[in-house]
């Protein structure tokens, strides 16, 4: 056996503060039983430091991976996972079930999950196994069918720590007892000028339109919300989220903050009506900007050729953001359909800017040309009638909001006193 020799305690020295950045104090004499004590210290730390540096895998880092959920009966998941990173993915044996449509956990049972197969190799895909039978009600998940309710498992690989958690959806229903709905509608894409500016990540949720599908029961909705939350962890600037004011935010002691609303517009009259909503997606479906966040919609309402509601379909024709005023500036971002714009680039499209509020007409982002977008429309929209002069109705209302002037005379707002 080779005998420690005082050159070769120096070059471990020497390479454990080249590592850690540690300067260690020159040794004093020591009897050979603290020399050996001392180097055994240091090669401790030494491993230590480096297990903690070693790289995790992590969306803050850039990794990618893709869930899919598939009940398979009896509190069985099974996840097939794609490892698209040059990192090795080793989840945890951690889950927490939440509902998709209120963002609630669901109470457990006291039992635990059972996993099966967690650790993926980079580049690489499998399957995962979850037991869920003793961790929840099953039976009342598999009840949940009758009105096709999503939900989705977080997954984690170091204690759902922001960046190291992800989701993946699940129903808690069987392929055979859920039969494809027949196509009622066509699917359309985004413009191909609107697609190509949205972030590269993104634009498989845009190649589509889920018209025909209820938003909390859109399984491409939790997957476009999974790839939102892992680019804005990545981003590095201040991101600012739209507001919806009838949900009343902080404002003054003497006042809550106002409503703004959109005052009649003499115009209007039975050839022509306009609504205005508060909504979480567009004309086709898509989700306007980030979960919770919703736009300010003025649509043209077109005649529906089955009479159903009101007898009409709204058409959005201006897509109005409201945004905190104080917030609004332009280092700041926005996420806003598949990008993220700075306030400065959104100036060329600001409708109103008060003391309260920054208002942003983003129709821009979501079409370009009247007519193109109205094919697009009645394409995925078969229940709109294209009787009578619905062409003539779209271009009066695009003209006549094309000047911002016109419409910020329409806003105005409501107050409220606590």
């Amino acid at each position: 056996m080779s005998r420690m020799t005082k050159k070769n305690l120096q070059s471990i020295k020497n390479r454990f503060s080249e590592k850690t950045g540690t300067a260690l104090p020159e040794a004093q004499a020591l009897p050979p039983v603290r020399k050996l004590a001392v180097l055994a210290a240091a090669l401790a730390a030494f491993l230590v430091l480096t297990a903690f540096a070693w790289p995790m895998f992590s969306s803050l880092d850039g990794d990618e991976l893709s869930l899919q959920g598939t009940y398979e009966g009896a509190g069985i998941v099974t996840v097939r996972v794609e490892n698209r990173s040059d990192k090795k993915l080793r989840f945890q044996k951690q889950a927490k079930l939440m509902r998709w449509v209120n963002a609630e956990e669901v109470p457990g049972l006291g039992g635990e999950v059972k996993f099966e197969n967690t650790e993926f190799e980079p580049h690489s895909d499998g399957s995962m196994y979850l037991d869920l039978s003793e961790a929840y009600d099953v039976q009342a998940l598999e009840q949940s069918k009758t009105n096709d309710e999503w939900f989705y498992l977080v997954l984690t690989n170091n204690n759902f720590l922001f960046g190291q958690d992800w989701m993946c959806s699940i129903r808690f229903s069987l392929p055979e007892e859920n039969p494809e709905n027949p196509v009622t509608a066509e699917s359309i894409a985004v413009e191909p000028e609107i697609l190509a500016e949205i972030r590269e990540e993104l634009r498989f949720y845009f190649e589509e339109s889920y018209s025909d599908t209820l938003m909390a029961f859109n399984e491409a909705n939790f997957l476009y919300q999974q790839k939102i939350k892992e680019v804005l962890a990545r981003f590095d600037g201040k991101i600012v989220p739209s507001l919806s004011p009838r949900i009343l935010v902080g404002g003054p002691t003497e006042f809550l903050q106002p409503e703004p609303v959109l005052k009649p517009d003499p115009e209007e009259g039975s050839d022509l009506k306009t609504e205005v909503q508060w909504r979480y997606t567009d004309g086709f479906g898509r989700m306007v900007a980030a979960k919770d966040e919703k736009a300010w919609l003025l649509s043209v309402l077109l005649p529906s050729r089955s009479g159903q509601t009101d007898g009409t379909v709204p058409l959005p024709v201006c897509f109005l953001f409201v945004y905190d005023a104080r917030e609004a500036q332009p280092e700041n971002y926005a996420f806003i359909y598949g990008r993220l714009c700075s306030f400065a680039e959104l100036e060329a499209c600001l409708v109103l800017r008060d003391e309260h509020y920054a208002i942003y007409d983003a129709a821009g982002l979501f079409c370009r040309e009247p007519d193109a977008y109205l094919d697009a429309f009645l394409a995925a929209n078969p229940d709109v009638s294209r009787d009578g002069e619905i062409r003539e109705m779209v271009h009066k209302v695009w003209d006549r909001y094309k000047d911002r002037e016109a419409l910020a005379d329409r806003i105005g707002y409501l107050w409220f006193t606590e």
